[in-house]
């Protein structure tokens, strides 16, 4: 075979490639809230929205609110992470029906709780609680300075 039409094919196969990742294998890196998907992945769901669906209320006074979703067939997940006074961790459980879970980080924040450099199972987990007709929430909540970084996701 020449080598003329090899490396067009070659050529051809690349481009190819470059045009389905554009930015390369590791464009996933740049995220954000879901560090492992692609900017492709996320669902166009405002905080607002996401909030709403499931049933969640923010305390008053929360800050440093980071969140993202990510597009699924059947919904969609999300995390949400913030800071807030730990003496008001007791009413946003109520609030948002909560109900404890131990130690025991729920998977669903799991990854968001350690790239915080947060120590997994040394927070406490709640799980929403049993009977109440909200979707499936979790979180974790973790003391750092007298402030709580709180962990919610589905």
């Amino acid at each position: 075979m020449p080598l003329m039409p090899v490396l067009f094919v070659g050529v051809l196969l690349a481009g190819g490639l470059a045009a389905c990742d554009p930015d390369g294998l590791h464009s996933a890196e740049h995220a954000g809230p879901f560090p492992y998907e692609s900017p492709s992945d996320a669902a166009d769901v405002s905080l607002d929205q996401a909030l709403s669906d499931h049933g969640v209320r923010l305390p008053e006074g929360a800050e440093g609110i980071s969140y993202g979703a990510l597009k699924a067939l059947d919904g969609y997940p999300f995390n949400l992470q913030f800071s807030m006074p730990c003496d008001g961790v007791p009413a946003f459980v109520q609030e948002n029906r909560l109900a404890s879970a131990g130690k025991k980080t729920p998977d669903e924040v799991l990854t968001e709780v350690m790239d915080a450099g947060f120590t997994p199972d040394a927070g406490a987990a709640y799980l929403r609680a049993e009977g109440t007709k909200l979707p499936k929430v979790v979180g974790a909540v973790f003391e750092r300075s007298g402030n709580c970084r709180t962990f919610v996701g589905a």
